[in-house]
């Protein structure tokens, strides 16, 4: 049946309205994040306020922390619901709204008060992440019931591709407003310019996203104890899905040595700090590269490719950053690298939409994201030990063995839920 579109004036709602109210949204959502990146920009702003090591180390786990525990817990509300746009948009909302409180502290708070502001930087820039964790499956639910099964690969490509271009006009941007502005005036503009433009992505998915409502639940909403309780059963009976949760878990711990990537080769190669600027063009330009060809080879094949390239992309970067010093090879592992988070960040989601059935959605991407919130947190404290008691290479080495196992792991272990699906109708042909 072809679906059916409001007569809502000025209005256009559709299926075809929510593809593109996620693509405008994530551009602006992403070109915003390179405002205030995680990996630059945030310790950065830390550090200028006497935050220890420790602490500057901390900021970029603690969002990746916030966002991915509270997802198992909000899914469970998420399943109740009969319309998942209302729920998110408050989430999201919040989330963004976070950016322009820190914004506005960094004016209020006096600069001979560094601590202060540091205190409610981090509680705020917590804060977001749980609000936009809170969100998440809702979204996914959200996505998945709107958007094709065959055309969220290249979605999610168009986004990272058309990001990845805003992104070096943001960079730019970044490195003027540091230099026009005092301390920490500056930072407080990036903070603004990133609300700005979350708010714009807000506004835009909030007027073209279209949803069906679904039918409301008659049965009242199982106890948190009950509702965690299944979920060891959903990880024993459905043993693709379990193959699957062990192989990413694998290919995160692989992710061990990209926090210190930067640092060896600056050390190594004996470069001054200004060439961390090229280390970051190298790095978005694999992301581009990636994104023209990752999307549509997970459309047209299934999302398990990508993981498998996403896994040998990170060990080839291991890999060049053992070998004999060289400014190319560096470059070259900084593509590499591009290439395996693009094509991680273009699947990790989708695939988990596919194996999920039908209105579980949210609880499968919850467990995902929950139960490895340890793994994102532990493998840079692992990485970092490496580093103090045996050095940059023994972390290099973990890396690429860790993946060479993870794509193993993809290739002849994890099933794609494509080719599960197949299976399972031509046994029912069958018989």
């Amino acid at each position: 049946m072809k679906q059916q579109i409001s007569s809502s004036p000025g209005k256009f709602r559709s299926q075809n309205g929510t593809y593109y109210a996620v693509l405008i949204d994530g551009i602006f959502y992403f070109t915003a994040m390179a405002f205030i990146a995680a990996a630059t920009v945030i310790p950065a702003f830390a550090k200028e306020l006497g935050a220890s090591p420790w602490v500057i180390g901390l900021a970029p786990t603690l969002y990746n922390l916030g966002w991915m525990l509270p997802q198992l817990f909000s899914a469970r509300c998420v399943q109740q619901l009969s319309r998942r746009k209302p729920y998110f948009l408050t989430m999201a909302g919040l989330q963004r709204l976070s950016y322009l409180v820190i914004g506005a502290l960094v004016w209020i708070i006096p600069v001979d008060r560094p601590q202060w502001l540091l205190t409610a930087f981090l509680s705020c820039y917590l804060l977001s992440s749980i609000f936009d964790g809170i969100g998440t499956p809702a979204w996914m639910e959200l996505v998945a019931s709107s958007v094709p099964e065959r055309k969220r690969g290249s979605l999610f490509a168009t986004r990272a591709f058309v990001s990845c271009i805003c992104g070096l006009a943001a960079g730019w941007l970044t490195s003027l407003t540091l230099n026009r502005f005092p301390f920490p005036n500056n930072f407080g503009v990036l903070f603004l310019w990133a609300f700005l433009l979350l708010a714009t992505g807000w506004v835009v998915f909030a007027y073209l996203s279209y949803e069906l409502p679904t039918e409301k639940r008659n049965q009242p909403a199982a106890s948190l104890g009950d509702y965690l309780r299944q979920i060891p059963s959903i990880l024993t009976d459905d043993h693709d899905f379990r193959r699957f949760v062990v192989g990413v878990t694998i290919l995160l711990t692989g992710q061990m040595g990209l926090a210190f990537l930067s640092v060896h080769q600056l050390e190594r190669l004996t470069l001054p700090a200004s060439y961390v600027g090229y280390f970051t063009v190298s790095m978005t330009a694999g992301q581009m590269l990636a994104s023209v060809f990752a999307g549509r080879l997970a459309d047209a094949k299934g999302h398990k490719i990508n993981m498998q390239l996403s896994c040998t992309a990170m060990g080839l970067a291991a890999a060049l950053a053992v070998l004999p010093p060289s400014l190319l090879l560096a470059i070259l592992s900084f593509a590499c690298v591009g290439i395996a988070n693009t094509t991680l960040g273009i699947s990790r989601l989708p695939i988990v939409m596919e194996f999920a059935p039908e209105g579980v959605r949210s609880v499968y991407a919850g467990i995902v994201n929950t139960l490895l919130a340890p793994v994102v947190v532990l493998t840079p404290i692992v990485g970092g030990w490496l580093v103090d008691h045996l050095g940059y290479g023994t972390v290099f080495y973990a890396t690429l063995l860790i993946n060479a196992v993870a794509a193993g792991l993809f290739t002849f272990w994890v099933k794609d839920p494509r080719d599960i699906r197949k299976s399972s109708t031509a046994f029912s042909e069958a018989m």
